[in-house]
């Protein structure tokens, strides 16, 4: 949305036909396995929680720009002032969390979010990099279980289990900013190591891995 109007005002915001805008952007961007059945169902949910995101602005007379003030905030004020946000989940708030100190560290070169609101509240930057966990998804428990060894079985119906497991795996390996693991296993998990023939011999993080070795 921030490509096609370039702005974040509420007004241009309300007038796009959410669902079709998403339609027209995802074309040629489904997953290849995708149904036609669940490519509805997506749009249907997201273009809901767009529409009802874009009401709690209108209702609070905000935008994704004036939610913030003129100040520094802590990453979890930020990460609970996201989650107020209609669709915007655990792992969401996480990962917008981590842009945003990225950006307030200069690890990153741009982000339309966090620059907008920069543009117009310069004091603007997010801290305590430290007290926010990383994002998870099924590509970071998928990469985690297989150099950990524990891939095979019925892992999935492990997840809370595993999920605490790799929240404080990521304070051992970075102590200052455990969300920098998210991005690490998330490459390697969309890269290569793939559910069903993984390339394990492609992967750079292969030497670490219990699965890897225990294949040789």
């Amino acid at each position: 949305m921030n490509n096609k109007l370039r702005t974040f005002d509420l007004t241009k915001l309300l007038s796009v036909d959410l669902k079709q805008f998403l339609n027209e952007y995802l074309k040629g961007k489904w997953p290849s396995g995708m149904s036609k059945e669940d490519k509805q169902k997506y749009l249907k949910k997201t273009s809901r929680a767009l529409h009802e995101a874009l009401g709690l602005f209108q209702r609070e007379k905000k935008t994704p720009i004036t939610m913030f003030e003129n100040r520094e905030y802590s990453s979890l004020e930020v990460y609970f002032m996201l989650r107020r946000i209609p669709g915007v989940g655990p792992k969401k708030a996480n990962m917008i969390t981590r842009d945003f100190i990225y950006r307030s560290l200069d690890l990153s070169q741009s982000n339309p979010w966090f620059d907008q609101i920069k543009a117009r509240f310069p004091n603007f930057r997010v801290v305590d990099e430290k007290l926010l966990d990383m994002p998870i998804d099924v590509h970071v428990v998928k990469v985690f279980n297989r150099i950990t060894g524990r891939f095979q079985g019925r892992w999935k119906e492990e997840l809370p289990n595993h999920i605490q497991d790799i929240l404080a795996f990521s304070k051992l390996a970075f102590p200052d900013m455990p969300a920098k693991l998210d991005q690490i296993f998330w490459t390697v998990g969309r890269e290569y190591c793939h559910e069903r023939n993984p390339r394990c011999n492609e992967c750079p993080i292969a030497e670490v891995c219990d699965s890897y070795r225990s294949m040789k």
